[in-house]
Formats: structure tokens, sequence, C-alpha cells
């Protein structure tokens, strides 16, 4: 029982995290994901972070490959938009 909950629990970061990447501000849900962005910038780091953990204590087997990849995969993903937008942008 208790590793279907933290299957579920890497799910659910998995989810939000993903949404976190592509939401759109005008959207009904805009504001949701904007609080999450008020919380700190690296917040989509540490959903990922815990999806990690909690995939690792979940459901052996492939479920358990597959949600450690993409949660690996939305983190690095942040991570190449952060380093964009933190040095890509500055004035030469």
């Amino acid at each position: 029982m208790r590793r279907n909950i933290f299957s579920a629990l890497s799910i659910f970061s998995l989810i939000i995290t993903l949404f976190m990447f592509g939401y759109d501000s005008s959207k009904w849900y805009g504001s949701f994901f904007n609080y999450l962005y008020d919380l700190s910038i690296f917040t989509p780091f540490v959903l990922g972070g815990l999806g990690i953990i909690s995939a690792i204590l979940g459901i052996k087997g492939d479920i358990r490959i597959v949600l450690i990849v993409l949660n690996a995969f939305l983190m690095f993903l942040f991570l190449g938009a952060y380093l964009i937008g933190i040095y890509g942008f500055q004035n030469p």
C-alpha cells in the first residue's frame, strides 16, 4: 500500500511539473501556477526531486524506471530554460 502512495505522489509531482513547464498565465489555471512560481523560482526542481525520490520508493518494475526518467527529463528541461534565462539574455 505504501508503495502505491509513493508512486501516486511521483505521478502527481510529474503532472504538476509538466504543467508548470507549459502553462499559460491567461487561462483559468494560470493563477495557481503563478502562485507556485511566486513561492520560489526553484519550485519545479523541488517537485522534480520529490518525484524522483518518491518514484525510487514506489512500485518496482517498469513504472519506477519511467517515473524516474520522466521526472529527471523535466528537471533537465527546467535547468536548460533557467540557464538560458539567466545567462543567455544578458546584454553584451
